[in-house]
């Protein structure tokens, strides 16, 4: 993988939320106009759209995929475009298309966009959906197996080998919740962030996971326009330079994996990746993660010896990686804070990347912000995505 050859250089966001009136075109025009604004680049000069693949929503995805959207934005420049699925790590991989195209001169500038609006699914579909995706049909769903399940699984787990307690488990929604309530895109802005002891009162949904530990359902949408970095360079605006990556494959079933591996594939893409971009763990301004659930969030900070083996939901809960804390930790709030919109919290966390990265990021703008660390996974956990990303080329 190539180092430093894009960079993100426009962006355009909606607040999540619920949105029953608004047309999922709605949301993809305004983030996309806002986002091709946002690049000082004219729509016309967009020469390719690489979209984030809807879930859930099987009519959007059929029109996205035979070529609808450049049409509707009328971007008369476009060469190409395509539709990436491979659930949370898709924005990832849409990224690669882009950094694909530019390199190989098929596109200058690529549109990056994603959408979800889950309040207009019927929730007996979205049940179903969300049942099934991420599991094994054969060896996990005829069993009950669900994303709750699974998580509480891992959960109970990390907390036999590590002495994790349930508070400490519980500070990871504070934490998260404590950026999200300062966030103008979050479901919870300027909403009461939760104490340990509102989260631990909440009702059970699977031992140890109570229900304020899990996910809301929200509408969003987000866009980015992707430029190579000597263009980025030249235009001498504010961006966000990719500068390394690494990637690891675990398995495509949960009952399948082996976790252990899944610390390790954490531990050696992050260290790859930071090799890649030329810095050290300790040049890293934000560790800008993307899980999903709360209950990773230590297994991650563990792996990535932001914090010492055991001792990560004690960081959690002494505030460290809290709004003010000492460790810059998923500035969104991740899908707990942000709400979640499928695949469309990766794009979020993309955009809030380059969004500190520019020094747009208001109240929870991290001083100083000069490189962070953002990472994505696929459906259930299959695979980790590591990449760093910068102010500048080093």
């Amino acid at each position: 993988m190539s180092k430093g050859n894009i960079a993100i250089i426009g962006i355009g966001e909606v607040p999540t939320g619920t949105y029953p009136e608004r047309k999922p075109w709605d949301i993809i025009y305004e983030t996309c106009m806002e986002a091709v604004r946002d690049s000082g680049l004219h729509k016309n000069d967009i020469e390719g759209v690489v979209a984030v693949a809807p879930q859930a929503q099987p009519r959007l995805s059929a029109e996205i995929s035979f070529g609808k959207l450049p049409e509707e934005l009328g971007l008369k420049g476009c060469k190409d475009t395509v539709i990436c699925n491979a659930g949370g790590a898709s924005t990832s991989n849409c990224l690669r298309m882009a950094e694909h195209w530019i390199e190989n001169g098929i596109a200058r500038a690529v549109l990056i966009p994603h959408v979800t609006v889950h309040s207009t699914i019927p929730i007996p579909e979205l049940v179903n959906f969300f049942a099934q995706a991420g599991v094994d049909l054969q060896w996990e769903y005829p069993f009950g197996s669900t994303y709750n399940i699974i998580m509480g699984l891992i959960a109970n787990r990390y907390m036999h080998e590590t002495g994790c307690t349930a508070e400490e488990m519980a500070s990871v929604v504070t934490a998260l919740r404590s950026w999200a309530s300062r966030d103008p895109n979050s479901i919870f802005y300027k909403k009461d962030v939760p104490s340990v002891e509102k989260v631990l009162s909440s009702e059970l949904l699977n031992s140890p996971l109570h229900k304020r530990e899990s996910n809301v359902l929200g509408d969003g949408g987000c866009a980015m326009v992707v430029v190579s970095a000597e263009d980025a360079k030249k235009m001498k605006r504010p961006a966000a330079y990719k500068l390394g990556e690494s990637v690891r494959y675990f398995s495509g079933s949960p009952v399948l994996r082996d976790f252990r591996k899944v610390g390790e594939g954490f531990k050696s893409t992050a260290k790859e990746a930071m090799a890649q971009a030329g810095i050290r763990k300790e040049d890293v301004s934000i560790w800008n993660i993307y899980l999903a659930y709360p209950l990773a969030h230590p297994i991650m900070a563990e792996a990535l010896e932001v914090a010492p083996p055991g001792q990560a939901g004690k960081y959690f809960l002494q505030g460290r990686m809290s709004f003010g804390g000492d460790i810059p930790w998923s500035t969104i709030g991740d899908a707990v804070g942000r709400g979640h919109t499928g695949s469309g919290v990766s794009a979020a966390t993309y955009v809030e990347t380059a969004r500190q990265l520019m020094g747009r990021a208001g109240e929870r703008q991290v001083k100083n912000c000069r490189y962070v660390y953002q990472n994505t996974s696929g459906g259930s956990g299959f695979n980790v995505i590591a990449t760093i990303w910068g102010r500048e080329v080093k």
